[in-house]
């Protein structure tokens, strides 16, 4: 029985000893320019510009969310045929608009011939309120140069298309390199990015965010050395529990910034801000706005 504990005794104590070499040796991310000129209040984050309340990804969208008084703008980003950023959420076209097939099959003219409000409705399609209204596909760079001050939530959702390298020039050109949170589902895409834009702020991808909750669920999240500054997950996936209240907590000792999505709810709005969210990625960005006590401008836009 000695023998046996004697045995086991050892590989525990080098596991001991790496565990706190590593504790030792990490360090918590830093406070990107974007979130520090945004303060401590809880953020606002308008989903695709408030796709509950405009046709989303639209420049229509985000100026109308800028004007209602979001902190930050979340939009996708695809490529276009003839290699230009284009501001859609699906690969394919149908959904949203009046055209159809795969957005990489059409130049940025193309795209932007169609009808970018043609298939919005608030009433389970009685009433189609923004078709032939001029609402186009943006350019990635007309949000841009539109929206210079506005801080923004930014997903490249295609990889190995070279995304990465123009996401970063256009960013650079048009001095926003410190205005975004570049996020993706791909975590190859993210890498990329962070190695051709250094410097400018990432969300965690898909393994990163297993890695931390694993962490978390073992009781070794201030293990966590954060190539990334915020954490934007679901409060459940598949079925799962992902943004508890220990996560949140764990996660901003790491210095991360936790932003949860898509919370359409007043109700679950205000269980996750007392939990510890920091940001509220919403269709419905009024909603949020109104919970957190801020003034809203919704009725003057509607006239």
């Amino acid at each position: 029985m000695l023998r046996l504990a004697r045995f086991l005794l050892i590989p525990a104590l080098l596991i001991a000893g790496v565990l706190l070499a590593i504790a030792a040796t990490s360090q918590p991310a830093q406070q990107p320019a974007v979130l520090a000129a945004l303060g401590d209040q809880p953020l606002v984050i308008a989903h695709r510009g408030g796709k509950g309340l405009w046709p989303e990804n639209s420049l229509f969208a985000f100026e109308r969310a800028h004007a209602l008084g979001v902190d930050m703008l979340e939009m996708d980003l695809h490529l276009s045929s003839d290699g230009e950023l284009v501001v859609i959420h699906d690969q394919t076209l149908e959904r949203t608009t009046n055209g159809q097939g795969n957005v990489a099959a059409f130049s940025l003219d193309q795209l932007q011939a169609l009808d970018a409000g043609y298939q919005w409705t608030a009433d389970g399609g009685q009433s189609y309120p923004y078709r032939g209204q001029g609402i186009a596909i943006p350019s990635f760079v007309e949000v841009l140069e539109r929206l210079p001050s506005a801080a923004k939530v930014i997903e490249i959702k295609v990889p190995d298309a070279g995304m990465e390298a123009r996401l970063c020039d256009a960013l650079e050109q048009h001095d926003q390199l410190e205005r975004v949170i570049v996020g993706s589902f791909y975590e190859r895409s993210l890498q990329t990015f962070r190695e051709q834009c250094p410097g400018v702020a990432t969300s965690a991808g898909p393994g990163s965010v297993r890695l931390l909750v694993a962490l978390n669920w073992l009781g070794l999240g201030g293990l966590l050395s954060p190539s990334y500054q915020a954490l934007q997950i679901p409060q459940r996936h598949s079925g799962l529990q992902v943004a508890s209240a220990r996560l949140m907590r764990v996660a901003q000792e790491r210095g991360l910034a936790v932003q949860l999505w898509t919370i359409n709810e007043q109700p679950r709005m205000r269980r996750l801000l007392d939990q510890g969210a920091q940001g509220l990625i919403t269709d419905y960005p009024d909603r949020a706005l109104q919970l957190l006590g801020r003034s809203t401008r919704i009725g003057a836009l509607e006239q």
